[in-house]
């Protein structure tokens, strides 16, 4: 696997301020997780006490590329390393892989310009990659096209002829991306033990990560919106039926709007969006987000099964490159690792749906961990946000639960 050109690799130093703990709501916190049980609620007063566990740390930024095969073709994948200037545990390591129509910018910054999830890690002390899917991340990594207009970019040295687009869009499925990930890991993380976050779509990725990764280890799931394996997404909407699903034309892009924001119940309170409304994190997110999404990933993260067997007919691919992630992960990892998710309880499909707490997707998904032998499983529900609250004020909090429940044990052995 040899390293792709490179265009707009840079490197930076940061600094995050971070407030002091409240020591009363940080011992609830860590107390509600030591009892175990798979739910832990906070209330707001609670979420506004939960501070920084460690002091912080400066750090430095570099933009990192590789290049790999599958499916017939090479693929770019494009990736930020957060390197602190002192770290907590060198043997450790956070990956951080955002949502469906995303990119790795927006856990690098938000809306109104303070830091993302990625480098609030980092300021704690962690070395942290955050990658971005192939396709997702332009040269430069500013989208200069209309979200209209674009399609997604495989290759960042050169252009590729429309009509190999098209043919890539049906190739690029979650193993490609699950390989890129694999890639930048084992190239800049190897030998450590990882926390894998993978928000909304990348979910059920970080969840297989464990099958392509070599030269790492992954050793335990973060989450905030985050779900689980697409295969128990497709039993937990067969056994509550707390999910209709919308199947994607084999050829379609879907696009995000502001209509779709709206639909979707990504606005969340007006005091936790300092940017506006949908309109205004829009007109933000359409430079720093792909805003796109090929019809391959919207029908393999919904499990459209029907939709999925006309691809390998299109393509010529094995079927087991479009039905594999439905598989459950290896029983003897999950018996490895532990797994603390966090959701935002306005965050429609994670929470929202389904009428009791058990029908919902996150504690499906947590029952499903801790059945299949997980050492440790729990949930925590962060009160007042949504989907995209992890750009919204207070969002290094989401990174401190993680972090905390770190510093005392939670991710140990």
């Amino acid at each position: 696997m040899n390293d792709a050109p490179r265009r707009g690799k840079r490197e930076r130093t940061m600094t995050i301020d971070t407030d002091a703990p409240s020591n009363a709501a940080v011992t609830r916190y860590l107390e509600d997780l030591g009892t175990g049980e798979p739910l832990v609620q906070l209330d707001w007063e609670q979420w506004l006490g939960i501070g920084a566990p460690y002091p912080k740390v400066d750090f430095t930024v570099q933009e990192v590329t590789a290049r790999f095969s599958r499916n017939g073709y090479d693929w770019d994948i494009h990736g930020r390393l957060y390197t602190p200037a002192k770290e907590v545990d060198p043997t450790r390591a956070f990956v951080v892989c955002h949502g469906g129509a995303g990119s790795e910018r927006i856990m690098d910054e938000t809306p109104d310009g303070r830091p993302g999830v990625s480098p609030s890690i980092a300021a704690q002390g962690f070395k942290v990659l955050a990658m971005t899917y192939p396709g997702h991340y332009p040269p430069g990594g500013t989208w200069q096209v209309s979200v209209e207009d674009r399609m997604p970019v495989y290759l960042l040295d050169r252009e590729l002829p429309e009509e190999e687009i098209l043919d890539r869009n049906l190739k690029c499925t979650f193993n490609v991306d699950c390989q890129g990930f694999a890639t930048l890991i084992d190239r800049h993380l190897a030998g450590r033990n990882i926390l894998a976050w993978g928000h909304s779509t990348s979910g059920p990725m970080v969840a297989m990560l464990h099958r392509f990764v070599e030269q790492a280890e992954i050793g335990g799931l973060c989450g905030f919106g985050t779900g689980g394996p697409d295969g128990w997404r497709l039993q937990w909407r067969e056994q509550t039926g707390s999910e209709s699903v919308k199947e994607f034309d084999i050829d379609a892009i879907s696009r995000r709007n502001p209509t779709f924001f709206k639909s979707a119940g990504y606005e969340d309170p007006e005091d936790l969006c300092p940017w506006g409304g949908a309109e205004n994190y829009l007109a933000w997110a359409g430079k720093v987000r792909s805003q796109m999404k090929t019809s391959l990933c919207d029908n393999q993260h919904l499990v459209n099964m029907a939709k999925l067997e006309e691809y390998p007919k299109r393509t010529g691919l094995p079927r087991q490159e479009y039905f594999d992630h439905i598989e459950d992960p290896d029983p003897a990892w999950i018996k490895k690792i532990q797994v603390l998710l966090t959701v935002g309880e306005n965050d429609k499909g994670h929470w929202k749906e389904g009428k009791r707490i058990e029908d919902k997707r996150e504690p499906f998904m947590i029952r499903k961990y801790r059945e299949s032998g997980a050492k440790r499983a729990q949930l925590v529900l962060i009160p007042r946000y949504g989907h995209v609250g992890y750009a919204e004020l207070h969002n290094e909090k989401i990174a401190y639960l993680w972090l905390w429940a770190f510093k005392n044990g939670y991710f140990s052995g």
